[in-house]
């Protein structure tokens, strides 16, 4: 499996001129393709492939001589790219592509690169014979705190709120383990607390975006007043993309530390498959859902477990909260009822206790072992 390592990078201003200037040809090869594809397809239903669009790019390169600037494999990636993202949409997983906008492109991904044993200078561009690319970006300061274990396939080049990535993504081994029953858990996620285990362990809601309100709406309300493109107004919109930013990070931090606690410590780890694209319409939950980041937890947990040799089960959510998890009698309750009293067996619990413990009885009943 794939294992991305995230490390950041510090270009000189010449150097982000020009992986600025590529990001830009980038995004407007990017949206020229989708533009023709739509437009073949409606004239005469023709599909226009990524291999099309390849051998267009060949014609174009001659036409317009500045993308002869850019290495081949970032505008080799850009097809790939609009492939990835109709396959989507034809598979009802995404909408359909829509054109980027520079806040959109923010990624330039490379074959061929380099970097020093100290892990504080890598170089960019190199070409197949191991020479650096003409339109070379050179070498750059990087801090990697942490030593790459496996072989890099590929380095993707981020720009994020004005900083600059380098993230590499290596081919990792999977730790051999056997599943074991006993160490199985189900989780229940929630916004009163962040999610509750089935062996009663509750993990708290730290609620960052709701923290950093008063903030963004002081600094957003600035910002409304200033002249759109002036100088002043450009500071604070950096300002509120560090504020957005910072709330980003450290709701990625979280659910990076308890997916990793979790799937180190259970080779069973059943969830809800929540339809979150749909839940988030709910204009009274929308910001707390969005905030608390199920999603991104979800996917966490599943590489993590997979590369501890642990199995991440999706269950139907279908009544977990309203079944007894003792007696599986249906007890119906409102969303403010927060404890679970059973009146056949007597079962009295945490209402996300108890639904964690359905969780885990139905991921159990899917992998046919209970």
């Amino acid at each position: 499996m794939l294992v991305n390592y995230q490390y950041e990078i510090y270009p000189n201003e010449e150097q982000r001129k020009k992986l600025d200037t590529w990001l830009h040809y980038c995004r407007h090869l990017y949206n020229s393709a989708l533009i023709d594809k739509h437009r073949m397809y409606q004239e005469d239903k023709t599909n226009y492939s990524r291999y099309d669009m390849q051998k267009q790019l060949v014609v174009d390169k001659k036409k317009f001589p500045f993308l002869s600037e850019v290495p081949s494999q970032p505008l080799q990636e850009v097809f790939v790219r609009l492939e990835k993202a109709f396959n989507g949409f034809f598979d009802q997983r995404s909408k359909y592509p829509k054109i980027k906008k520079y806040k959109d492109y923010n990624s330039l991904t490379f074959t061929q690169f380099g970097y020093n044993k100290k892990g504080n200078r890598m170089a960019l561009s190199f070409t197949e014979d191991g020479k650096l690319f003409n339109g070379k970006i050179g070498t750059v300061n990087i801090k990697m705190h942490r030593p790459i274990e496996g072989a890099i396939k590929q380095v993707v080049i981020k720009r994020k709120g004005g900083r600059w990535f380098a993230i590499f993504s290596v081919v990792g081994q999977v730790k051999p383990q056997t599943l074991r029953i006993l160490e199985a858990v189900g989780i229940d996620v929630g916004l009163n607390k962040y999610a509750v285990l089935s062996d009663g362990t509750e993990i708290e809601n730290p609620r960052y975006l709701r923290q950093a309100e008063k903030q963004l709406r002081k600094a957003q309300k600035k910002l409304s007043r200033m002249t759109r493109g002036s100088a002043n107004y450009k500071q604070q919109a950096a300002k509120v993309e560090k504020l957005h930013m910072k709330v980003a990070n450290q709701r990625k931090d979280f659910l990076h530390k308890k997916s990793y606690r979790i799937a180190i410590n259970h080779s069973v780890v059943c969830v809800e498959d929540l339809n979150i694209r749909q839940m988030v319409r709910n204009r009274k939950l929308s910001k707390s859902i969005s905030d608390a980041g199920w999603g991104m937890f979800r996917n966490m947990l599943g590489y993590k477990c997979r590369r501890n040799g642990g199995l991440l089960v999706k269950v139907i959510p279908e009544y977990t909260t309203q079944d007894c998890s003792s007696c599986r009698n249906r007890v119906k309750k409102s969303l403010s009822v927060r404890t679970h009293i059973c009146m056949r067996c007597g079962a009295v619990l945490g209402r996300d206790h108890n639904a964690a413990r359905n969780i885990l009885a139905k991921g159990l009943e899917q992998l046919q072992i209970a």
